[in-house]
This record gives structure tokens, sequence and C-alpha cells, in this order.
């Protein structure tokens, strides 16, 4: 396969993400709906932080996507945090940076709650620190549709320069 379909893929599949992403985000707007109607329990507030886990997770996919088409490899201690380091950096002649350094705060915070979410059968859920993230998921998942948008733009640009320079 040449770097052309390499990309191609590339594309189709972040464009994919994209797709279920908006699934999660409806279930996340429902579930908001439905908090909005009643006295949320602390199960309620255990689903809120599920889907937020779960929009994290698609999120942390589709760079891990990015990683293995452009350089496939990561730092295996800490691998969550080094892949989303990555995506803030520009690799001339690798690959160029999925968002900038003003964007990685949200995405590492997504990441470090998804961390304690897991881990949350050793201690309580921390509601107000999962009310304050949720805060920040409407904003930073527009952002990262717009940084997604971007991001097609740029390979579609790598593309027609490795076509410019004869590469099929």
């Amino acid at each position: 396969m040449n770097n052309v379909n390499v990309l191609r893929a590339l594309q189709a599949e972040l464009s994919a993400d994209v797709v279920i992403l908006k699934e999660l985000y409806q279930k996340y707007d429902l579930l908001h709906q439905k908090l909005n109607r009643i006295t949320p329990d602390e199960f309620d507030y255990v689903a809120l932080g599920y889907t937020i886990v779960n929009i994290y997770t698609l999120i942390e996919n589709y760079f891990l996507r990015i990683a293995k088409a452009f350089e496939n490899n990561l730092e295996q201690s800490r691998w969550h945090k080094h892949l989303l380091q990555r995506m803030s950096l520009d690799i001339p002649a690798i690959r160029p940076a999925f968002m900038g350094r003003q964007d990685y705060p949200f995405f590492d915070e997504l990441r470090a709650f998804r961390h304690v979410f897991r881990h949350i059968y050793q201690s309580e859920l921390d509601i107000d620190r999962l009310l304050a993230l949720d805060s920040k998921v409407p904003q930073g998942v527009e952002r990262f549709y717009e940084l997604h948008r971007q991001y097609l733009q740029k390979l579609e640009t790598i593309i027609d320069q490795y076509h410019q320079a004869g590469g099929r």
C-alpha cells in the first residue's frame, strides 16, 4: 500500500470515528436532558462519568490511528499521556500536529478523569470534579470537530503534495 492509500484510509477511519463520536454525544445530550428533569443520585453521576469516559476513549483511539499511520511507536510506560502530547506536536517531514498547545489541557483533563474513573473502586466519585469537567465537554467536543475538519484538510494537502511530487 502506498502513502496516498494509507492517508486515504486514515481519512476514512477518522471520519468514521467522528460519526461514532456524534452518536456518543447524542447519548451525552440525552443524559443531560434526563439529569435536568430529576434530582440526580450517585448512579446518575456515574452514568454521566461513564459517558464522558466513552467520549474520551473514542478520541484517544482516534489519536492512536494518527500515531500508527505516521509514527507507529509510543513510549510503553505512560503511553496514554505520551500519545496525547504527541498530538500537539508538529513533526516536520512526518506529520502535522492535530491540535495546538492551547487545546492540550482539555484533552489531558479528560484523560486524567478517565484514569480516575476506571479506578473509582478505590474511592468515591468526586461529583464536583465531574461537574467541573462536564461543563467543559460541549465546547471541547465542538473544538474536536473543528480540529478534525482541519486535520482532514491537512491530510488532503499532504496527499496533493505527494501527487505533485509524482507519487500515486
